[in-house]
């Protein structure tokens, strides 16, 4: 019989912290899950890392000797989920233990929910909390794509968070085409945006994920074409809702979020992290 719940880890070079992220999953207080790992042609070991976990048979591992780009993998991620609810944890995220059973609660009482997310701690490559209980600007409790997109446009950026702390059904996402590769730093509010067409979201206050932010992370490069990529997918929300001819303030707002990021990685990196907030 299928699980009620999908974990997929799509996997690149993710033997550092992909133990943590295991870890985390498999300590789900929820009795009905399954955790894939799909590795993307790593050379890094991240098969080893994996290894001390598939004595759980809730997890299967997934090697690929062709390396594939990031959407395609995460698209092969889902494809090999048999569950009827899926979240994408990237494999050095990690996600609270109630994570599952809060969130397939949602969903299974109520079909007019397409997604359900929570907030997120943001934590440091030792795990240490850089921001807690972030994300989700203005969008806990029940909203329409609608909100989401107007959000979109006010904010400059993905006001949902990562996909570790969202969970939705498979069905939405057949449906809606799975994640799309032509905006990969926008990849996860493209398809949150696109499922939400499909029904509301739910924003839970509760922190039940954290993403991980260190120099090998995707987030932390922070370059030209990811802003260029993110100011290419906030013009075609604006397009898609009707707000196009106010491009010059949707572009300032990009500019002002991107940079702002920028600034809490640079205090981040530089500033005192008591030893005592540590998760992962």
């Amino acid at each position: 019989m299928a699980p009620e719940v999908s974990v997929c880890i799509p996997a690149y070079r993710g033997a550092a912290m992909l133990p943590a992220t295991l870890r985390s999953v498999l300590a789900q207080d929820h009795d009905d899950f399954e955790v894939v790992v799909v590795d993307n042609a790593s050379d890094d070991g991240t098969d080893r890392a994996v290894r001390p976990f598939l004595t759980d048979p809730r997890v299967r591992f997934l090697p690929f000797t062709e390396h594939v780009s990031l959407a395609e993998n995460w698209r092969r991620a889902v494809d090999a989920c048999e569950g009827d609810f899926v979240k994408l944890v990237c494999a050095d995220d990690i996600i609270h233990p109630r994570a599952l059973s809060m969130q397939a609660l949602v969903l299974r009482d109520d079909p007019t929910v397409s997604l359900v997310v929570s907030r997120r701690h943001v934590i440091d490559d030792q795990g240490r909390i850089l921001a807690g209980a972030s994300g989700l600007h203005g969008l806990v409790g029940r909203h329409t794509g609608a909100d989401v997109a107007r959000a979109v446009l006010r904010l400059g950026i993905n006001p949902i968070g990562e996909p570790n702390g969202a969970l939705f059904r498979r069905s939405d996402y057949d449906a809606v085409g799975g994640w799309d590769g032509d905006h990969v730093f926008a990849m996860d509010i493209d398809l949150f945006l696109r499922l939400l067409t499909r029904g509301d979201l739910i924003g839970q206050s509760d922190s039940l994920a954290a993403f991980r932010v260190w120099p090998q992370s995707l987030s932390s490069a922070h370059s030209a074409r990811q802003y260029e990529q993110n100011l290419a997918f906030v013009r075609r929300v604006a397009q898609s809702y009707g707000e196009a001819s106010e491009d010059r303030r949707h572009a300032l707002v990009v500019k002002a979020s991107w940079a702002a990021w920028r600034l809490r990685q640079v205090w981040w990196e530089h500033s005192p992290r008591p030893a005592t907030r540590r998760i992962g």
